[in-house]
C-alpha cells in the first residue's frame, strides 16, 4: 500500500477512518469489559461513587464530573466494578479512534491511520481503561482538544475553536491538568509566530467559553478555601519522586517496544517541513511537560499529549513499511505490538487468576492492581468486629476510618453497619458523627495524627487479612474499638481533617 499525499482535513468527513481503526477500538472495549469484574473495585473508584452521591460543584481533591458520572453509573447499573468501568473503557476506545482521526488529518494514509490506532490500542490507554478515575476522561479530553487543534491550525474551520472551548471547559470540570496544555499551547503559538491564532477572535472565544464552563467549580473552590491548592501542595511534596517517574512512565505508556514510534512522531512534528502547521502542538507538549516537572506534578499529568505523536509516528512507520519488505516489516510491527500490549496487560489488567497473581511480584510492582483485591474480606472483618460489640455499645457505635479508601467500601458493600465517617479529603466536609455515637470502630492506622488521643480507651481487636497474602494498602491494617470521647464530635472534628 502506498502512502497517500498530504491532504487538507476539510476533504474528509470527520468520522471517516478505515475499518481497522474501529476494530481496534471495539476489541479494546470488549477486552476491558470482559476483565472489568475479575478482581474488584479500586478504593478511588468507590470514593468517587460516594462523592457523587453527595452532589456538589466541586470536591476537596477534584472537580465534580467524575464523581457525578460514577454515581450515575452505579444508579443505572448497580454497585459493581463493571458498572463504573463501562465509561472508562468507552473513553479509551474513543482515544484510539481520535488517534486515527489525527493521523488522517496530518496527511497519513489509511494504513498509517490503522498503524497509529493499533499503537494506541496496545499502549497505556489499554491499562487506563480498566479503572474509573479522573484520569480517563482527562486523557480523552486532551486527545479531543489536540485533534481539534490539528484541524484548526491547518487552516481549518475557525469555528472549531468554539468546540475547543466547550471541550476544554468540560475537561476542567473533571481535572485541572488541562491547564498544562493551555500553557504549553500559548508557548507554542508564540514561539512559532502564529499571529493568526493570537489575532483570532475565535481563539479568544474558546478561552472565554472554557472559563465560563469551569466557573461553577472555581466558585466552589473559592467558597471552600481553595482546598485543591492544598491538595496540589501535598502532591508537590513528592516532587522528586514524581519527576523521577516521568521517563519510565513515558516509556511504558507509549509501549515498552513501540515507544520509538512516538519518538519518531515527535521528531517529525518538530522538524519536518510538512508538519509546520502543527509545530506549535509539538512545542506545547514539551512546554507542558517542562511546567509539570517544575511544579512537581504527578508523572502522568502531561501525558495526554501522546496521541499527536502516536498519529505522526504512524505516518513515519507507514513510510518505512512502504520502502520495501512490507510483509516482513508489518510482521515485525505486529509482533512488537502484541508483545508490548501483552506486557502492559500483565502489569495493569487482572489477566491472571487471583491465586496465581498472589504468587507473583506484580502486587509490589503495580500497587493499583493489588489494591483491587480483598474488599469482601475487608468489609467482613469490620462487620465481625461490629457484631462482637455488646448491644449497648453497638447501638451507639460509629465507624471512623483513616482514609476514603476504607470508608467507601464499607458504605457501598457493607450491610447493616453503623454510619461511616472519615476526616479524609471530602469525607471531612460531609460532617462529624452524631453526638450520641460515642463508641468508635476505627479502621486503618493512626496517621498523620494519632486520633486515639481523643478517646479514653482504644484497643486493637482485629487486623485486615485478604487471605491471599497480598501486601496491598489494607493488608494487616488494624481495626480498633475506642470508647469514651474526651470532647464532643463538633469540638474534635476540625482536628481530624486530613487532605492528602
Amino acid at each position: 500500500m502506498s502512502v497517500e499525499a498530504t491532504r487538507s482535513p476539510q476533504r474528509f468527513r470527520w468520522w471517516s477512518v478505515p475499518w481497522p481503526v474501529w476494530l481496534v477500538a471495539g476489541l479494546m472495549v470488549a477486552g476491558l469489559l470482559s476483565l472489568s469484574g475479575a478482581y474488584g473495585f479500586h478504593g478511588d473508584e468507590m470514593y468517587f461513587v460516594v462523592a457523587g452521591q453527595h452532589p456538589a460543584f466541586g470536591y476537596v481533591d477534584q472537580p465534580p464530573l467524575t464523581p457525578l458520572l460514577s454515581a450515575a453509573s452505579v444508579a443505572a447499573f448497580g454497585v459493581s466494578p463493571t458498572a463504573v468501568r463501562i465509561l472508562p473503557a468507552l473513553e479509551m476506545a474513543l482515544v484510539v479512534i481520535i488517534v486515527g482521526f489525527i493521523a488522517r488529518d496530518l496527511g497519513g494514509s489509511r494504513r498509517a491511520q490503522a498503524l497509529a490506532a493499533a499503537t494506541a490500542g496496545v499502549s497505556g490507554y489499554l491499562g487506563a481503561g480498566h479503572m474509573n478515575t479522573t484520569t480517563e476522561l482527562d486523557l480523552l479530553v486532551w486527545a479531543a482538544v489536540i485533534w481539534l487543534l490539528v484541524r484548526v491550525l491547518a487552516d481549518g474551520d475557525r469555528r472549531l475553536w468554539v468546540v475547543v472551548g466547550v471541550s476544554a471547559g468540560i475537561g476542567l470540570e473533571n481535572k485541572d491538568t488541562l491547564l498544562l496544555l493551555a500553557a504549553g499551547l500559548a508557548v507554542g503559538v508564540l514561539l512559532c509566530r502564529r499571529w493568526d491564532v493570537v489575532r483570532s477572535p475565535w481563539a479568544w472565544a474558546a478561552a472565554i467559553i472554557a472559563a465560563v464552563i469551569w466557573m461553577p467549580n472555581l466558585a466552589w473552590q473559592a467558597t471552600n478555601g481553595w482546598p485543591q491548592l492544598t491538595m496540589a501542595s501535598q502532591i508537590a511534596g513528592y516532587a522528586e519522586t514524581n519527576r523521577a517517574q516521568v521517563l519510565p512512565l513515558l516509556w511504558l505508556f507509549t509501549g515498552p517496544l513501540l515507544f520509538p514510534i512516538c519518538i519518531a512522531g515527535l521528531v517529525w512534528v518538530l522538524a519536518s517541513r510538512t508538519a509546520v502547521p502543527w509545530r506549535p502542538l509539538g512545542i506545547a507538549a514539551l512546554a507542558a511537560m517542562t511546567v509539570n516537572l517544575i511544579i512537581g506534578g504527578k508523572a502522568y499529568y502531561a501525558i495526554g499529549n501522546v496521541p499527536l505523536f502516536m498519529a505522526a509516528g504512524g505516518i513515519i512507520l507507514d513510510r518505512w513499511i512502504a520502502r520495501g519488505h512490507q510483509r516482513l516489516k508489518t510482521g515485525a510491527f505486529s509482533a512488537a505490538a502484541v508483545a508490548s500490549g501483552g506486557m502492559i496487560a500483565l502489569l495493569t489488567l487482572p489477566v491472571l487468576p487471583v491465586a496465581d497473581y498472589a504468587k507473583t511480584t506484580l502486587p509490589a510492582t503495580v500497587p493499583d492492581v493489588a489494591n483491587q483485591i480483598g474488599w469482601p474480606q475487608f468489609v467482613a472483618a469490620v462487620d465481625e468486629v461490629v457484631a462482637g460489640l455488646p448491644p449497648a455499645q453497638r447501638d451507639h457505635a460509629v465507624i471512623l476510618t483513616n482514609d476514603y479508601s476504607e470508608a467507601s467500601p464499607l458504605i457501598l458493600l457493607g450491610k447493616g453497619l453503623p454510619p461511616v465517617y472519615s476526616g479524609h479529603n471530602s469525607y471531612w466536609s460531609w460532617g462529624p458523627p452524631p453526638a450520641e455515637r460515642t463508641v468508635v470502630v476505627h479502621v486503618g492506622d493512626w496517621r498523620p495524627t494519632n486520633w486515639a488521643q481523643y478517646f479514653t480507651d482504644c484497643r486493637d481487636v482485629a487486623h485486615i487479612d485478604n487471605r491471599l497474602g497480598i501486601d496491598n494498602s489494607e493488608q494487616d491494617m488494624p481495626v480498633t474499638v475506642c470508647t469514651g470521647t474526651r470532647a464532643s464530635w463538633a469540638t474534635m472534628w476540625p482536628a481530624l481533617r486530613t487532605i492528602s
